[in-house]
C-alpha cells in the first residue's frame, strides 16, 4: 500500500504512519450553500524537500504569504482526491499540517465577496440610434424590451410627458426620444463577463440551451445621458456566489466547480437524477445500518417578491407558491414542507407586455438611491409593434405553477426524489478505485435500491470501513 501526496505535481516526503482523514460531500443536494469536501493531513515531516515545496513556511522571515497549492492525494496509483491546499501550521520540530479542500470560498479569488455593482464588468458603446439588441463579440449582451411601469418617475411622470412605458418604441421610427431607456442584460453575457474578470472557464448545457440562453436579468437603471453602457450599473448588488445560487434554483442546475482547473460547469440537474447506477456496492457493505426518515418531503417553492412594486403588495395568484400536494403516497398527513425561496422572480404581463408599478432608478428627480430587486424574463425579439420580453418562451415559463412553470419543467424529478426520500447511514469497505470513480451526480447501487451518496467519511490508508450517508433516489 502506497500513499503519495503531490503538491503542485511534486511528491512530499511522508512519515511511515501517515493518516489522512477524508470528508467528501455531495455538492448538489443543498440549494442555499455548496458544501466543501476536505482532506486534512496532520503529520507531514519536516525535511529539506518539504521545506522547499512549502516555500519555507516555518520561517518567520518568510512573512505572512498564504500560498494555495494544487494538491493530489494518490493511493496505490489511484487519484482519490484533488483539490487546493494550504499550510495550516508549520513547526521545525514536529513538521507541517496541511488543509486540503475544494476551496469554494476562494473560487473567485479577490472578487469572491465583492458585489457585482462594484466589479469592473466592462462597458459597451451606446449607439447613436438605439437598436433592440446590442451585441458584444457576436453574443447578445443587452436588449431594450418595452415594459409598462406608470410609476417609474413617481408622481413626476407628467412633468416629462412620460408615456408610462420603459423603453417606449414605435414600429415606424424605433425607440422614442422621451422616457427612460433601460438596458436589460442577458444572463449568459453576464456570466461570461464574470468569467473573463475572474479568470474561470465556463461550460455546460444551460449556456447552450436554445431557450435558457435567451434569459434576461432585469433592472430599472436608466442610461440617462450616459454615452456608454456600463455593465455594473445594470446588475444587482449581489455577490457572484449569491447570484449563482439563486440562478441555480430557477432551471434547477448543478454547479460543478473545479478549483484546480478554474472551471465552472452549469448543467441541468433533473436529467442527472434518471441516470443508471454506475457502481454496485452491495458486496462491499459491512453488517448493520441506520435508517433515518425525512420528515419534510413536500416541496414549497416560494417567490420572495419585490416589495417596491405595488402590483406585488398583495401576492397575485399567478405569483403563488408551488406546494407538493399531501396524500397517502407520502406516508401520512404529518409530512412537512421544505421551503426553497426564490429571490429571482418575474413579472406579471398584460397584452404581451410585462408590467410593474414601482419607482425606477434614474438621475431624474434624484432617484439614483432607489433600490429594486432583479427579475427574469425571456427575450422574444420584436413581435408586432414592440420589442418583447415575457415570462414564457418555447413552453418554458418563469412562474412557479402551471404546466410550463418552474415546478413542472425543472423540479418534477427532484420533487419525486423528495417524496420517496430517506437516509441510510452505512459502512462500506471501499477501495482506492471506488473513490477515484466516485461521481456525486450518479447513483450507486446497494441491495436492490439506488442511492445518491450524500457524504463519505473515512481515512487513508484503507484499513477500515468508510461511513457513508446515502439518499434513496
Amino acid at each position: 500500500m502506497y500513499t503519495d501526496i503531490r503538491i503542485d505535481g511534486e511528491s512530499l516526503d511522508l512519515s511511515d504512519n501517515v493518516r489522512i482523514p477524508i470528508d467528501l460531500f455531495n455538492p448538489h443536494l443543498s440549494y442555499e450553500t455548496i458544501p466543501n469536501s476536505r482532506a486534512n493531513i496532520p503529520n507531514i515531516p519536516f525535511s529539506v524537500r518539504n521545506q522547499r515545496i512549502f516555500e519555507y513556511a516555518e520561517m518567520p522571515q518568510a512573512g505572512n504569504d498564504l500560498y494555495s497549492y494544487d494538491c493530489e492525494i494518490i493511493y496505490n496509483g489511484a487519484l482519490v482526491y484533488h483539490g487546493k491546499a494550504y499550510v495550516k501550521s508549520a513547526n521545525p520540530l514536529t513538521g507541517y499540517q496541511l488543509e486540503a479542500g475544494d476551496d469554494l470560498g476562494r473560487f473567485f479569488g479577490v472578487y469572491q465577496d465583492t458585489v457585482l455593482t462594484e466589479l469592473d464588468l466592462g462597458t459597451l458603446p451606446r449607439p447613436e440610434t438605439l437598436p433592440t439588441v446590442i451585441d458584444s463579440d457576436g453574443e447578445s449582451a443587452f436588449c431594450f424590451p418595452t415594459i409598462l411601469n406608470l410609476d417609474y418617475y413617481g408622481t413626476n411622470g407628467a412633468m416629462l410627458d412620460y408615456s408610462g412605458y420603459v423603453n417606449d418604441y414605435e414600429a415606424e421610427t424605433g425607440y422614442t426620444a422621451s422616457g427612460p431607456k433601460v438596458p436589460v442584460i442577458f444572463v449568459k453575457f453576464l456570466l461570461q463577463q464574470i468569467a473573463a474578470l475572474t479568470g474561470i472557464q465556463l461550460s455546460g448545457n444551460f449556456l447552450t440551451h436554445p431557450t435558457w440562453s435567451k434569459l434576461l436579468l432585469t433592472n430599472w437603471r436608466a442610461m440617462d445621458t450616459d454615452t456608454e453602457i456600463t455593465v455594473n450599473k445594470h446588475v444587482p448588488a449581489w455577490t457572484i456566489p449569491f447570484l449563482l445560487l439563486e440562478l441555480r434554483k430557477v432551471p434547477n442546475l448543478e454547479l460543478v466547480f473545479d478549483t484546480v482547473q478554474k472551471k465552472l460547469s452549469l448543467n441541468f440537474w433533473e436529467e442527472k437524477l434518471n441516470a443508471s447506477a454506475v457502481q454496485d456496492w452491495t458486496l462491499k457493505a459491512t453488517p448493520g445500518h441506520e435508517k433515518y426518515p425525512e420528515f419534510n418531503r413536500r416541496l414549497q417553492l416560494a417567490f420572495e417578491l419585490d416589495g417596491g412594486d405595488s402590483l406585488m403588495k398583495d401576492k397575485p395568484e399567478i405569483m403563488g407558491d408551488y406546494i407538493t400536494s399531501a396524500g397517502t403516497t407520502l406516508g401520512g398527513d404529518a409530512i412537512g414542507l421544505v421551503k426553497v425561496p426564490f429571490r429571482l422572480t418575474t413579472f406579471m404581463s398584460d397584452l404581451d407586455i410585462p408590467r410593474a408599478k414601482q419607482t425606477g432608478v434614474t438621475k431624474e428627480f434624484n432617484q439614483l438611491s432607489v433600490t429594486t430587486a432583479p427579475r427574469l424574463l425571456f427575450w422574444h425579439g420584436v413581435i408586432g409593434d414592440f420589442p418583447t420580453a415575457l415570462p414564457e418562451l418555447d413552453n418554458i415559463g418563469l412562474y412557479l405553477n402551471g404546466p410550463n412553470g418552474i415546478a413542472a419543467k425543472s423540479w418534477k424529478r427532484t420533487e419525486q426524489l423528495r417524496k420517496e426520500m430517506f437516509y441510510l447511514k452505512k459502512g462500506f469497505v471501499l477501495t482506492e478505485t471506488d473513490l477515484a470513480l466516485l461521481d456525486f451526480t450518479k447513483p450507486i447501487h446497494y441491495n436492490g435500491l439506488n442511492y445518491l451518496v450524500a457524504h463519505i467519511s473515512g481515512e487513508l490508508p484503507f484499513n477500515k470501513e468508510f461511513i457513508c450517508l446515502l439518499v434513496k433516489v
